[in-house]
């Protein structure tokens, strides 16, 4: 392991302990308001503050965390490889933005490789080459899909697919057996996302081809011939490769494959909690940090919105701890 990660590790490991477990997360689903549910956060580390915004509760956990990983190793890079599904959300929102000639209000989100107001700017107006290499090609083209044709959906198609390449890429360079196993795993299960929400919509193989992402552990060729046929031709496609669990899982519902999917990539996790001779520690903090940030933002949704705890708890994910 590189010397630099055996302090970072051992600091990860101490931080772990105050991460939230799901018999914590089932105290705060069962807070009585809002107020409750604050004042438990609170008691857990969390920074709430009196504007009761779950954004910003969100938002500051969050921040907290990239402090501490910035505080604990130098090179930040390794890390990028996360943020990109936040860049590739705002090149969405940025693409739309400026084409409909609309004010970007609380559309961009930070915690990107790219701060988001570079990537406005730069496709706001066409300087493309300003933007780093890997959305830059994908920034141009989105622009120009947009334009020729104003289909804002084939546009999202384009860029959500670049999204997926772009971590496979990625996770190819990297030294991390963790990071390349996570990101090929990840673009699996968003290919079956995709050719289940597809199958279901009656889509046809030239929206397959357009929007699965080629990898190793599932042929995106037969996959995008079964989705076109229809939901039962995926199901039963599904069973002869080594995603056959999600084959039953999807047939219950969409909902609980979606958890399927979450559960199964906390699985490869947990694996890497105690490999402390690698940077994975630190990754796995990372991923399951998110998570737990978003299971309190469902939780805290929940509870504003007053839905029925049942809802919510057969949507919430495992945790790391």
């Amino acid at each position: 392991m590189p010397q630099q990660y055996t302090y970072a590790v051992a600091r990860i490991h101490t931080k772990e302990n105050s991460m939230l477990s799901i018999q914590d997360m089932e105290r705060l689903l069962a807070a009585s308001d809002m107020a409750e549910a604050m004042a438990f956060l609170s008691e857990k580390g969390f920074a709430v503050s009196d504007s009761g915004l779950i954004d910003e509760i969100i938002s500051q956990e969050r921040a907290k965390m990239w402090k501490l990983i910035s505080e604990l190793v130098d090179d930040l890079s390794v890390f990028d490889i996360f943020l990109y599904e936040n860049d590739f959300h705002n090149l969405k929102a940025a693409v739309k933005s400026t084409l409909n000639d609309s004010t970007p209000e609380n559309v961009f989100v930070d915690n990107g490789s790219v701060p988001w107001e570079k990537i406005y700017n730069s496709v706001k107006n066409r300087e493309f080459a300003e933007l780093p290499g890997f959305v830059q090609g994908i920034a141009e083209r989105a622009v120009k899909t947009l334009m020729e044709t104003g289909d804002g959906g084939l546009c999202d198609v384009i860029i959500d697919k670049a999204y997926l390449e772009t971590c496979l890429l990625a996770a190819q360079k990297t030294d991390s057996d963790f990071i390349k196993k996570y990101c090929e795993l990840m673009v699996a299960m968003a290919n079956i996302r995709i050719a289940a929400r597809g199958s279901r919509l009656g889509k046809n193989g030239e929206f397959f081809k357009r929007s699965l992402a080629e990898c190793r552990t599932i042929n995106i060729e037969s996959l995008g011939v079964v989705a076109a046929k229809g939901f039962d031709d995926l199901v039963e496609y599904l069973r002869t490769t080594d995603f056959r669990d999600a084959a039953d899982v999807l047939v219950e519902s969409y909902v609980a494959f979606e958890k399927w999917c979450d559960d199964r990539l906390m699985q490869e996790i947990r694996k890497e909690k105690h490999n402390n001779f690698t940077v994975a520690p630190i990754v796995a903090y990372i991923l399951a940090k998110e998570s737990e940030l978003k299971a309190v933002g469902l939780v805290l949704t929940a509870k504003q919105n007053k839905l029925d705890e049942n809802i919510i708890r057969e949507r919430l994910r495992e945790l790391y701890v």
